[in-house]
């Protein structure tokens, strides 16, 4: 009989958690929102969701990041219908001369150093690379498609605590994937909302941008929905109400750093999307305590970190004793 493991959310960390130890347990996901809503309240189908590698990381977030890029890099290749696709990507920074330590450079397909010459105004480097990006309205869906079939259960209701979740899943081991309920359910006062807002915009444009430093700012395409996202805001604001001046603002940064790609364009025909991340001041936790596995905090980078994590979580329960002897 497989061993049973609840997780607390059906986020992309909790659905990628899901994903890597199914094969071997029984799993139960409780979340209050599950793939295939639209409600404002949990970050995963708003979010970016490009692997844009995270230059400040520790060696183990490194390794994190690179079991992350390798599934998805495959899944784009081995199953379209995923919403994973491959892309050019070209990052800019204005707070960095070189690439001394990027440590992407060695992970990331057809890595380059743009040419001096061929910055735009106030940036001091750029690179190019092969990237890819999510979309999210697809990738979910998938993922509680893919679950079901392994056996996974879906429960929806919102938990006060952790051992709710073990009454109702009966399982010992549980893992914490629940983003900003964490401030909640882990009793964690790091935990907080990050509020960000971006923009949908009709377009045949291909390829990814970004730009770090003082004008974080991106341009993602969607697959299957013939647009992009564009945005580039963290804000403290906790209403769910579009910013009109940051929408201009948005806009002016975005044809900065495409060249004009989008000069003419008219805001009112934009979709407006607002959404809260999960962030954490003290950065990404995936540790044991108890019999629970935490694994919450990565902000803007739950995608990013998704895999990395869920493998993490399954070396926690296989190599700290918390796997009941079958």
């Amino acid at each position: 009989m497989e061993e049973p493991i609840g997780i607390v959310g059906a986020g992309i960390t909790g659905l990628a958690t899901a994903y890597v130890l199914s094969p071997k347990y029984s799993i139960t996901i409780i979340a209050r929102d599950l793939p295939g809503d639209l409600g404002t309240n949990w970050a995963s189908p708003w979010a970016g969701a490009v692997f844009h590698p995270q230059s400040k990381a520790t060696k183990t977030q490194q390794e994190m990041q690179k079991r992350s890029f390798k599934f998805y890099w495959d899944l784009a290749h081995q199953d379209p219908s995923s919403g994973v696709k491959i892309y050019p990507m070209t990052e800019y920074f204005d707070d960095r001369n070189n690439d001394s330590d990027i440590w992407y450079k060695t992970l990331m397909p057809d890595y380059r150093i743009i040419a001096k010459s061929e910055l735009p105004e106030g940036v001091s480097m750029g690179l190019k690379y092969t990237a890819l990006a999510m979309s999210p309205l697809l990738l979910l869906p998938w993922f509680k498609k893919k679950l079901e079939e392994r056996g996974v259960k879906f429960v929806r209701k919102e938990v006060k605590s952790l051992d709710e979740v073990q009454k109702i899943t009966l399982a010992k081991i549980i893992v914490n994937a629940s983003g900003v309920g964490a401030k909640e359910l882990a009793s964690d006062d790091a935990v907080h909302p990050v509020r960000g807002q971006t923009m949908f915009v009709k377009t045949d444009l291909n390829e990814l941008f970004m730009r770090e430093g003082s004008e974080y700012t991106y341009v993602i395409p969607r697959a299957g929905s013939g647009g992009v996202i564009m945005g580039g805001i963290k804000s403290d604001r906790l209403d769910a109400e579009v910013d009109v001046e940051m929408k201009s603002d948005i806009l002016r940064r975005v044809n900065h750093m495409t060249k004009g790609t989008f000069d003419g364009l008219d805001l009112e025909s934009v979709v407006d999307l607002v959404g809260f991340r999960p962030g954490r001041t003290t950065g990404l936790r995936v540790e044991k305590e108890g019999d629970v596995i935490h694994a919450y905090g990565a902000e803007g980078a739950g995608y990013i970190y998704s895999f990395g994590v869920a493998v993490k979580v399954k070396e926690l329960i296989e190599g700290s004793g918390l796997r009941a002897k079958l």
